[in-house]
């Protein structure tokens, strides 16, 4: 297999971006409230530190910064950091917090990673680390590869794997797209083969997880649906049943999730 072959086979393209849009905007504040990254608390700050991926005269792109919470953590690492987001709610929140933290060298843009343009951007070889954490934007070869295009040092990749959302999958059941998952299994062995073609040589670091989630019973709504729209189109009937479903399970207007994940962390040298 070569490179065009796993282009082929990794070919992942958003069914529906507006909906996608207003479901990372309905957790913008939910994101927004975030523990500061540490090398104590995270192994992803850990890992930057102890492998000198960056020095203070080093440049960051955060691609998929949410509402900035490793942007702002690595910010005192380096000399400028870029996050990048789909979100305007995202991005929104983020502003607010770099001035709420005074963190003068970071940057934040609304931008749609898969129908990013580097060249005109000018960010081709511009990083001297990139980084895509536990973000939809990295979902195709295409998206993956602008990682490396972007860095002239370091890139970074994160991705949940094994995992197991007893909400999402049960939703998933009913609409018949099972095969459909927020587990990102496949994507890391295309990425792995990608930067074995590519003759690179990846770290990796396995970390089990436990997400607790909790959200009200619209708000949970908004969240499902929207993440079922972004694989294909609902119907009427459809929606209703996701909203039937989620008020058969919620307990005093809420809905609980608990999401079983591994994270996996990739690091490799450009």
């Amino acid at each position: 297999m070569n490179i065009e072959d796993v282009k082929q086979k990794w070919d992942y393209h958003e069914r529906d971006v507006a909906a996608s849009v207003e479901m990372w905007d309905s957790m913008a504040q939910e994101f927004a409230e975030f523990e500061m990254p540490t090398k104590e608390n995270s192994f992803l700050m850990k890992m930057i530190a102890e492998k000198n991926l960056v020095n203070n005269e080093g440049t960051i792109l955060d691609v998929g910064c949410g509402a900035g919470k490793f942007s702002f953590a690595l910010a005192d690492t380096c000399h400028q950091v870029t996050g990048l987001d789909l979100s305007p709610k995202m991005i929104e929140k983020a502003i607010e917090k770099k001035s709420a933290l005074s963190k003068e060298n970071v940057e934040f843009f609304v931008n749609d990673w898969h129908a990013s343009d580097l060249e005109s951007m000018g960010y081709k070889g511009k990083f001297d680390l990139v980084i895509a954490n536990m973000t939809p934007a990295v979902r195709n070869a295409q998206t993956f590869l602008k990682l490396n295009e972007a860095s002239k040092g370091h890139c970074v990749l994160t991705k949940p794997i094994k995992r197991k959302d007893p909400v999402s999958d049960a939703i998933r059941e009913m609409l018949s797209i099972e095969e459909k998952k927020e587990s990102a299994d496949i994507e890391v062995l295309y990425a792995l083969e990608l930067l074995w073609l590519q003759g690179m040589l990846p770290e990796m670091h396995y970390e089990e997880q436990l997400w607790e989630m909790k959200k009200p019973l619209d708000a949970a709504y908004k969240l499902y649906a929207n993440r079922m729209k972004s694989y294909r189109a609902l119907t009427q009937e459809e929606e209703k049943k996701i909203r039937d479903y989620l008020v058969s399970i919620s307990t005093n207007g809420y809905v609980e999730e608990n999401v079983e994940t591994t994270i996996v962390t990739i690091c490799w040298k450009v």
